[in-house]
């Protein structure tokens, strides 16, 4: 269900005042004792009240940034501006439903502005008014049909209503505009599975698996040759002058990368991986050389972000395999199901791999200074650093995630980053019992139950692999309504710290109770509503809860 899930939390801005950014964006206003000597001078001047409304916002003031602004719509019935500016201050400070009166008396003002009709439809939603949002989200898109945070809540709305028909349109749409873009092909493929049309899935899933931009190939027959000759400035040369006829290929950037990090120049060697990552935010092979410069250099903190970022983007490509295999194998096609399962195992490692380099890193820190401090060379024991050494804070890594089982046994993160640990070092059969236990915990943990079922087919268990596989995918109602609601509380920030607050006070002492906070982390993950590769190296640093890389890891985490 893990791509379903996301469907919920996708869509959402931050804050009211994202919708209005141009109009928000007021940058002349001038000094408070000048606007009010003006004001008391001229009190009938909505253009006055309207800037004093804006000096407020710009300082924080927001209750006397609200009262300014509806003083400027008293005096001015006409201002759009001014009712638009009176929302966003209500909407921050918790006021939705008056916010919502005021976007309303906007619309009637200018009612073809898509904006205002999606922040109709973003504090409707919030309110639980999902009927009403929907009329809000449909008519911004019939100004603007391009609009895709509103499609993205409609099809949030309707899976949670299982509306499945109505949420494939959205996303058929959302493809019609951005056919490259590979969550999109995997969100459709996991709606067309679980609107029981095996065959749209399997064809959208290998969409998603065969996408890459069309200009990858551009020719690098000469600079080849200058480097298999061992004339690297001549083959960088050559390779500069193939980007600027061919701008926007990845891959070029890749190679010219690697070639300034073999002449020893990692600075223009950075500067040209990050320019692949630019032009295709998914390019895993990217994510991990930053990474490993990034660890070259010591600076281990950007290195463990890097590489959890490429563990993202490879559990992408393994769910794409998995769901492949799984809708292949509700349309009969066993042997098909199968290989494409093989292929998910065969790219498996890369992800605990990497998993297992970030767990090496945070033991590197914890002999280093505190985590966030940018170190310009390694240490000598981890540059010169034997396997055996390597092998050894695996095991130290290992061992602290046991304790941390021993002492969180209801985190399901732990049991299932431990069982990673051991799915590396090849102690399979212990890894399964971890993965089950986190899901036993969390039953829509998705990446849990992947690498599970993962796990159990290559040890010959097929058809409780497949089985679990097929859970991994499924759309159970009750959980994605859950996440939904928790989706729509999140998005509102202030509102969502106080229930956290509240309800972990409700359930403190209890001890059949489960880790809340924890559970409701992975929820939010689930849904991208919070960035994974920073929690997991937070999680990490929390191995030892006395270091200082736990303290700013706390810090980060209660932050969002």
């Amino acid at each position: 269900m893990s791509y379903l899930v996301e469907t919920l939390g996708r869509g959402w801005i931050s804050r009211l005042s994202d919708a209005f950014q141009e109009q928000m964006q007021q940058t002349e206003v001038r000094d408070l004792e000048t606007l009010n000597r003006l004001v008391a001078a001229e009190p009938g001047r909505a253009d006055l009240h309207r800037e004093l409304g804006f000096h407020y916002l710009q300082t924080g003031d927001l209750g006397r940034a609200r009262d300014a602004f509806l003083d400027a719509a008293r005096l001015d019935p006409t201002s759009t501006l001014a009712r638009i500016a009176a929302a966003c201050c209500l909407e921050s400070i918790g006021l939705l439903t008056e916010a919502y009166e005021q976007l309303g008396v906007a619309v009637a003002l200018d009612g073809k502005d898509p904006a205002i009709q999606f922040a109709l439809g973003y504090c409707a939603e919030r309110l639980g008014q999902t009927g009403q949002a929907e009329s809000h989200y449909k008519e911004s898109l019939r100004t603007c049909p391009g609009l895709r945070n509103a499609r993205e809540r409609l099809a949030a709305i309707h899976l949670r209503q299982n509306r499945m028909d109505d949420a494939i349109d959205q996303y058929e749409e959302l493809l019609t505009d951005d056919p490259g873009d590979v969550d999109l092909h995997l969100t459709l493929a996991n709606l067309y599975l679980r609107n029981q049309d095996p065959d749209a899935a399997i064809q959208a899933f290998e969409n998603a698996l065969t996408i890459e931009p069309d200009n990858w190939q551009a020719r690098t027959d000469l600079a080849d040759t200058y480097e298999q000759a061992g004339l690297l400035r001549e083959a960088i040369e050559q390779l500069h002058v193939q980007i600027h006829k061919h701008p926007e290929a990845p891959d070029q950037y890749l190679k010219l990368g690697d070639l300034y990090t073999r002449v020893g120049n990692d600075q223009a060697a950075l500067q040209y991986y990050m320019k692949a990552i630019q032009l295709h935010p998914g390019y895993l092979e990217a994510m991990v050389k930053i990474g490993t410069h990034y660890l070259r250099a010591g600076q281990y903190v950007e290195s463990a972000t890097w590489f959890a970022r490429a563990i993202e983007i490879n559990d992408r490509l393994l769910t794409a395999y998995v769901g492949l295999g799984v809708a292949q194998f509700e349309a009969g096609r066993e042997s098909e199901a199968l290989a494409s399962i093989d292929l998910a195992s065969s790219i498996e490692p890369n992800s605990t791999l990497l998993y297992t380099e970030i767990a090496r890193i945070q033991l590197k820190c914890g002999v280093q200074q505190e985590a966030g401090r940018h170190l310009e060379t390694a240490p000598p024991d981890v540059a010169g650093a034997t396997d055996d050494r390597l092998d050894d804070l695996v095991d130290q890594q290992i061992e602290r995630h046991r304790q941390a089982a021993e002492v969180h046994p209801n985190h399901p993160d732990v049991h299932y980053r431990l069982g990673l640990l051991l799915r590396h070092r090849g102690w399979i059969d212990e890894a399964i019992i971890h993965f089950q236990h986190a899901v036993e915990i969390n039953p829509s943990y998705a990446k849990a139950l992947i690498k599970l079922g993962l796990a159990l087919h290559e040890t010959g268990r097929t058809d409780d692999a497949i089985e679990t596989l097929q859970q991994a995918l499924e759309f159970n109602p009750q959980y994605v309504d859950l996440h939904y609601r928790l989706g729509t509380l999140f998005a509102g920030r202030q509102q969502f710290d106080l229930a956290v607050e509240h309800f972990t006070h409700a359930v403190n002492g209890n001890p059949r109770s489960l880790d809340f906070r924890e559970n409701l982390a992975i929820a939010l993950e689930n849904m991208g509503m919070i960035d994974r590769a920073k929690a997991m190296w937070h999680r990490i640093c929390e191995q030892a809860p006395e270091s200082e890389n736990a303290a700013r890891a706390r810090t980060a985490l209660s932050q969002h």
